[in-house]
C-alpha cells in the first residue's frame, strides 16, 4: 500500500497525503507557499483523511485566501501567485530561460521566471518586483486618465495636467498649480479606492489642505470616503 496520495479538488488545489504511523490524529498543514499537506495516521484510510478535508475546505481556503495577501502586502511572490490589476491580472509561472520573460494579451500577462529563480534571494526578488512595477506603470498610463477624467467632470473638478507615474510613498498628489500626479500602483487596488483617490486629489484643487472643510466636501461626493481612506492605509505600494 502506498504511503503518499495526491489529489486536486476543484475549489481547493493540490493535497498531498502521507501515512505517518506515528501521528495520532488527521492533520493538515499549509506551508508559507500555500502547500497543503495531510498527515494520515496507521489507523485512517485515505478515504477518511479526504471526508476530513472537503469538511474543512472553508477553513483552508481563508488560509490559503490570508497567505496570498501577505505575499501582496509585502511584495513577495512566486511560480503560481497571481496579482490582480484593474481590468486584468498578472499570472506568475516558471519559464525555461535564463532572465524573466513577459508576456502580454490584453491587459492580461504572464512573466516567466528565470530557471534558477529562487524566491528567498533578494535580486530576483527585487526583479520580479520590477517587473509587476512595469506592468502597472503601463496599465496604469492606459486606464487611470479616462477615470480621473470623468469624475472631474461629473462633479466639476476642473484640474490641470496629469501624470501617472511610479511614486513610492504617495498614492496622489496636487500641486499649486492644479496639476494631479497619480500613483501607478492605483491599478493593483479595488475600483471604490481608484475613485477615492482620485477624488481626493480632485477636492485638492479646491481645498489645498486636510480641514474638516476638505473632508467634509470629499464626503459629499463619495460618501464613505473616511473608510475608504483606512482601507487605504491597510495597503502597500506597488510600484
Amino acid at each position: 500500500m502506498k504511503n503518499e496520495k495526491r489529489i486536486n479538488y476543484k475549489g481547493i488545489g493540490e493535497v498531498m497525503y502521507r501515512k505517518n504511523r506515528r501521528a495520532r490524529n488527521v492533520s493538515i498543514r499549509i506551508n508559507a507557499e500555500g502547500v497543503i499537506r495531510v498527515t494520515v495516521p496507521g489507523w485512517c484510510s485515505f478515504h477518511r483523511a479526504e471526508i476530513f478535508v472537503l469538511e474543512k475546505s472553508n477553513w483552508i481556503n481563508g488560509k490559503i485566501l490570508k497567505i496570498k495577501r501577505n505575499k501582496q502586502e509585502n511584495l513577495v511572490w512566486g511560480a503560481g501567485d497571481v496579482v490582480e490589476i484593474r481590468n486584468g491580472k498578472i499570472t506568475i509561472e516558471p519559464g525555461g530561460l535564463r532572465d524573466f520573460k513577459i508576456i502580454r494579451s490584453g491587459s492580461l500577462y504572464t512573466i516567466q521566471l528565470p530557471v534558477d529563480f529562487d524566491p528567498a534571494k533578494k535580486e530576483f526578488e527585487e526583479a520580479l518586483r520590477e517587473a509587476i512595477s512595469v506592468i502597472g506603470l503601463r496599465e496604469a498610463k492606459a486606464q487611470l486618465p479616462e477615470i480621473i477624467f470623468l469624475l472631474a467632470e461629473k462633479f466639476q473638478l476642473p484640474f490641470g495636467k496629469l501624470s501617472v507615474k511610479r511614486m513610492r510613498t504617495r498614492w496622489g498628489s496636487c500641486s499649486s498649480k492644479n496639476n494631479i500626479s497619480l500613483n501607478s500602483g492605483l491599478i493593483f487596488l479595488p475600483n471604490e479606492l481608484i475613485e477615492y483617490v482620485c477624488l481626493h486629489e480632485l477636492v485638492h484643487t479646491v481645498h489645498k489642505n486636510h480641514s474638516r472643510v476638505f473632508w467634509e466636501a470629499l464626503d459629499d461626493i463619495m460618501p464613505g470616503a473616511l473608510m475608504h481612506r483606512k482601507a487605504l492605509h491597510k495597503r502597500t505600494i506597488i510600484a
